[in-house]
Protein backbone atom coordinates (compact mmCIF):
# COMPACT_ATOMS: atom_id res chain seq x y z
CA UNK A 1 0.00 0.00 0.00
CA UNK A 2 1.34 3.40 -0.98
CA UNK A 3 0.64 6.27 1.44
CA UNK A 4 0.20 9.69 -0.21
CA UNK A 5 -0.58 13.16 1.14
CA UNK A 6 -3.19 15.07 -0.84
CA UNK A 7 -2.10 18.72 -1.20
CA UNK A 8 -4.48 20.12 -3.82
CA UNK A 9 -7.65 19.47 -5.79
CA UNK A 10 -9.29 20.37 -9.07
CA UNK A 11 -12.98 21.27 -8.90
CA UNK A 12 -15.68 21.05 -11.54
CA UNK A 13 -16.14 24.66 -12.63
CA UNK A 14 -19.47 23.86 -14.35
CA UNK A 15 -21.22 22.81 -11.15
CA UNK A 16 -22.71 25.85 -9.38
CA UNK A 17 -24.88 24.09 -6.79
CA UNK A 18 -22.26 21.99 -5.04
CA UNK A 19 -18.52 21.43 -5.04
CA UNK A 20 -17.53 18.45 -7.13
CA UNK A 21 -13.90 17.36 -6.97
CA UNK A 22 -12.58 16.05 -10.30
CA UNK A 23 -8.95 15.38 -9.37
CA UNK A 24 -6.71 15.27 -6.34
CA UNK A 25 -2.96 15.58 -6.24
CA UNK A 26 0.13 16.21 -4.25
CA UNK A 27 3.89 15.92 -4.13
CA UNK A 28 5.47 12.56 -3.33
CA UNK A 29 8.54 12.00 -1.15
CA UNK A 30 10.90 12.45 -4.14
CA UNK A 31 9.42 15.86 -4.95
CA UNK A 32 7.48 14.67 -8.00
CA UNK A 33 4.00 16.14 -8.49
CA UNK A 34 1.17 13.66 -9.01
CA UNK A 35 -2.52 13.98 -9.86
CA UNK A 36 -5.27 11.40 -10.28
CA UNK A 37 -8.96 11.53 -11.05
CA UNK A 38 -11.53 10.99 -8.33
CA UNK A 39 -12.43 7.65 -9.95
CA UNK A 40 -8.77 6.54 -9.92
CA UNK A 41 -8.50 7.54 -6.26
CA UNK A 42 -11.66 5.62 -5.33
CA UNK A 43 -10.47 2.54 -7.24
CA UNK A 44 -7.02 2.79 -5.58
CA UNK A 45 -8.47 3.10 -2.08
CA UNK A 46 -10.86 0.17 -2.67
CA UNK A 47 -8.11 -2.08 -4.03
CA UNK A 48 -5.71 -1.21 -1.22
CA UNK A 49 -3.23 0.33 -3.68
CA UNK A 50 -3.27 3.73 -1.95
CA UNK A 51 -3.85 5.18 1.46
CA UNK A 52 -4.64 8.86 0.91
CA UNK A 53 -4.74 11.51 3.61
CA UNK A 54 -4.51 15.23 4.25
CA UNK A 55 -2.66 17.00 7.03
CA UNK A 56 -4.63 19.21 9.39
CA UNK A 57 -2.88 20.66 12.46
CA UNK A 58 -0.15 18.00 12.04
CA UNK A 59 -2.79 15.24 12.16
CA UNK A 60 -3.31 12.75 9.36
CA UNK A 61 -6.95 12.86 8.24
CA UNK A 62 -7.74 9.84 6.03
CA UNK A 63 -9.47 10.32 2.69
CA UNK A 64 -12.44 7.99 2.59
CA UNK A 65 -15.18 7.04 0.16
CA UNK A 66 -18.78 8.04 0.76
CA UNK A 67 -21.84 7.24 -1.32
CA UNK A 68 -24.38 9.99 -1.90
CA UNK A 69 -27.30 9.68 -4.30
CA UNK A 70 -25.83 6.76 -6.28
CA UNK A 71 -22.49 8.56 -6.60
CA UNK A 72 -19.19 7.76 -4.89
CA UNK A 73 -17.34 10.75 -3.44
CA UNK A 74 -14.04 11.35 -1.69
CA UNK A 75 -14.27 12.88 1.75
CA UNK A 76 -11.90 13.80 4.57
CA UNK A 77 -13.40 14.74 7.91
CA UNK A 78 -11.77 15.13 11.27
CA UNK A 79 -10.63 17.46 14.04
CA UNK A 80 -14.24 18.33 14.88
CA UNK A 81 -15.02 19.63 11.37
CA UNK A 82 -18.30 18.58 9.80
CA UNK A 83 -17.53 19.63 6.22
CA UNK A 84 -15.28 17.90 3.70
CA UNK A 85 -11.75 19.15 4.41
CA UNK A 86 -10.70 18.28 0.84
CA UNK A 87 -12.75 21.31 -0.26
CA UNK A 88 -10.43 23.57 1.76
CA UNK A 89 -7.32 22.50 -0.15
CA UNK A 90 -5.87 24.86 -2.77
CA UNK A 91 -7.15 24.36 -6.28
CA UNK A 92 -4.76 23.57 -9.12
CA UNK A 93 -5.76 23.61 -12.78
CA UNK A 94 -4.29 20.91 -14.99
CA UNK A 95 -4.16 21.22 -18.74
CA UNK A 96 -6.41 18.77 -20.54
CA UNK A 97 -4.65 16.74 -23.26
CA UNK A 98 -5.79 17.62 -26.75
Amino acid sequence: MRKLIVHFIQKDTKSKDSIQILKIGGVNNTGQRWAISTKEAIDGIRSGQWELFILSNNNEIPVRIRQEENQLLLIAQGDGYLHNLLEDLPEIHWEQPT
